[in-house]
């Protein structure tokens, strides 16, 4: 059929193709990339940010803690503290690497850099404020019911002070919570780097071990202080906040490496020069101060290792001798009292009268130390009561509770029909003294709670004299009595605002020549003054005075005066003395009172003692029946070779001292000492420290005395 050109069909038109529409990227769709980038990944590039994030912020955190503490710090602590820390960051990226899923990684991230800033924080705060040292994991959980119930204040007051280095710790927190998506985003990286993290993150811990291990310099060697003369304080300041507490937790599960007692004591113990004896003098025969104990068999004889050790340990050890001082003060009274931050540098005739005659008309002790152990007024109670050095890293005071103290001062005159009893003027459940003293022979332990409360008001902190004044008519007419006070109106923060005690004394210091703070502490020890000055007149008005023996010692030096205690701007503390103390020794250098108004003159000792040697003095003075080689320190008055110890194993003997910081050895004047003697009286100390923290850990006084 044919069709004509204006009949013929006409075919369908195509619609015209659209453009395509040009989309325009919103600013916020943009991907965000890394800061930085390795290749190597499924999906392109990895961030090295997250990886640097985890080592940088523990590393930041170290050196932070360092500055503001102001501790040792040397070039082979920067390794320690560089490799390991290195080591722990690649770590914790590896185990954020084994979650998928971004929220979760996020999530472990944000709780690795919480827990490490709370650490440091609180190892900052303790520092600064009641320790002056680093305190283990075990020692901050065991105390933080104390600490915030009965020093809540002092707390509070603590973080506002150091508010600002807190925030400092805290900054890695703020900046993975508010960079997150920048720091937490990347694409999972292939096997092979994370292989490679891990084999870096081994050679640096094997890199700072090996470190360790070749540091076989000093006594104690750093080799020593991460093995078996580790303490979580001593380690913190070495290795690195986080390697102490890893190696604390490493040492609580699976124990610490057996020191080598043995090897320790190779060397020849130090003995005393030979007494210079007159011509025509007739040398006194003394017989030695220690009971009918065979430890030689007793070792022989023993199953449990642990305690074969210290058998073999105190069967070498030579007994003190009897003395012109034994059986001194046989019968007496004895009223034993651990002043809270005493120090002598505040004594004067004019200001303190009584506490100036106690200390210079009995015993006068010129070289005498009380160091400052670790968990302040409990371990400065804990040496005077015991003779032993607190064990570091624990609450030795709570420790003992269960143990068997038989030669403990309350214990010994209990067993020769004393009444004793025993009383502080706070918290009578403060470090858990209602279940320590009465365990330390104290027939009761009255505080604030559980009857002292009577006759002190409720202040902070509470009045010494009221307390005194209350508590001497519940034994003063109970002879023969030996009673035991620890005293608080000493107790920082001091200041006239939130110190009771300091602002009731403030016009009685106004006109001294000193700072706010030194008058503060002042002030508050005037009330320990008066303490004592009612407690002579009652001995007095009693008739008793002479019959009764005071013995005062300190806890620890007045550490509320230190530069940088809750927040203060100056070293009060050298202030006080007059110069600028020595951090190492002279700090700890104080009083030890003992003193009986029947003595004719007073009795002058210049050889270095501290106070472990508190208890077996006394039990020598008093006629103990007692073995002298069971006790750390040593009777002032007997031949024994002095020997003063401190928790970072420092010491002072009569021909000069070690720092063990500087690893120094500073002889006495012309003191000609020989080649090992360091060594010699380093290991004697290291097995000192060891031997009474096995004593705490063993219950080794039951093993003996049923």
């Amino acid at each position: 059929m044919y069709y004509s050109p204006s009949t013929s069909p006409i075919p369908p038109q195509r619609p015209p193709e659209k453009e395509p529409e040009k989309t325009v990227q919103k600013p916020s769709d943009k991907v965000k990339r890394p800061l930085f980038t390795l290749p190597g990944t499924k999906r392109g590039p990895v961030d090295l940010n997250y990886l640097l994030f985890f080592i940088l912020t523990p590393l930041y955190m170290e050196f932070a803690i360092k500055i503001v503490n102001k501790t040792v710090f040397n070039a082979r602590i920067f390794f320690y503290i560089l490799f390991f820390t290195a080591a722990w960051g690649i770590f914790k990226y590896l185990i954020c690497r084994l979650f998928p899923k971004r929220s979760v990684r996020l999530g472990v991230t944000i709780a690795f850099t919480a827990l490490e800033t709370v650490l440091f924080a609180t190892e900052m705060i303790l520092y600064q404020t009641f320790f002056r040292q680093y305190q283990g994991l075990g020692m901050i959980f065991d105390n933080v019911g104390d600490v915030a119930t009965g020093f809540g204040k002092d707390t509070a007051n603590s973080i506002v002070a150091y508010i600002f280095e807190i925030l400092l710790l805290a900054l890695p927190l703020i900046i993975v919570c508010v960079f997150s998506r920048r720091i937490v985003k990347s694409a999972r990286p292939r096997p092979p780097f994370r292989a490679l993290c891990a084999v870096v993150m081994f050679a640096c811990f094997g890199l700072a071990s090996l470190l360790v291990f070749t540091g076989t310099s000093g006594t104690p060697s750093d080799r020593d202080y991460y093995t078996s003369a580790y303490t979580t304080t001593d380690a913190m300041s070495r290795f690195g906040v986080l390697s102490g507490a890893r190696l604390e937790i490493k040492y609580t599960l699976f124990g610490k490496p057996d020191v080598e007692l043995d090897q320790m004591l190779d060397n020849t113990p130090v003995m005393p020069d030979e007494p210079v004896v007159e011509e025509n003098e007739d040398p006194v025969e003394y017989e030695p101060n220690a009971l009918d104990i065979d430890f030689a068999a007793r070792a022989e004889a023993q199953t449990n290792a642990a305690v074969k050790e210290l058998d073999e340990y105190f069967a070498a050890q030579t007994p003190s001798m009897k003395n012109e001082y034994t059986g001194m003060f046989e019968g007496k009274n004895c009223i034993f009292i651990t002043a809270e931050s005493f120090t002598p540098y505040f004594v004067s005739p004019e200001m303190t009268p009584t506490l100036y005659k106690l200390m210079n008309e009995g015993f006068v002790f010129n070289n005498y130390y009380q160091p400052a152990w670790g968990v302040s007024t409990s371990d400065g109670e804990y040496s005077g009561l015991t003779g032993l050095v607190p064990k570091g890293g624990i609450n030795s005071m709570k420790t003992s509770q269960n143990n068997n103290l038989y030669t403990s001062l309350g214990n010994s005159f209990s067993r020769l029909g004393y009444f004793t009893e025993a009383y502080h003027a706070n918290s009578h459940t403060y470090y858990d003294r209602n279940k320590t003293h009465p365990n330390f022979g104290y027939g009761r332990f009255i505080g604030y709670g559980n009857g002292i409360e009577v006759g002190v008001a409720d202040h902070w902190p509470q009045s010494d004299i009221e307390a005194i004044d209350t508590i001497v008519p519940w034994f003063i007419d109970k002879q023969p009595f030996h009673v035991y006070y620890m005293s608080v109106s000493g107790h920082p923060l001091y200041s006239f605002k939130g110190n009771y005690i300091a602002y009731k004394n403030k016009d009685l210091v106004a006109n001294l020549p000193y700072s706010d703070a030194v008058k503060s502490y002042i002030a508050c020890n005037l009330e320990f003054e008066y303490a004592m000055a009612s407690l002579i007149d009652q001995l007095e008005a009693a008739g008793i005075l002479d019959d009764t023996v005071i013995v005062i010692n300190a806890d620890h030096y007045p550490y509320g005066l230190d530069k940088g205690f809750e927040g203060n701007s100056e070293d009060y503390f050298s202030e006080l003395v007059g110069h600028e103390i020595d951090t190492n020794f002279e700090r700890h250098k104080n009083a030890l009172i003992i003193y009986c108004s029947d003595m004719e003159e007073p009795i002058v000792v210049d050889e270095p003692c501290f106070s472990l040697d508190i208890l077996p003095t006394l039990s020598n003075l008093f006629g103990f029946e007692f073995d002298s080689r069971l006790y750390t320190g040593r009777d002032i008055m007997s031949d024994a070779p002095p020997l003063v110890l401190f928790r970072n194993y420092s010491w002072i003997t009569d021909k000069g001292s070690y720092n063990s910081q500087t690893r120094e050895f500073i002889p006495n004047g012309s003191a000609v000492v020989e080649d090992d003697y360091v060594s010699k009286v380093s290991s004697v100390v290291r097995a000192k420290v060891y031997v009474a923290g096995q004593i705490l850990e063993t219950d080794y006084y039951d093993t003996i005395f049923d």
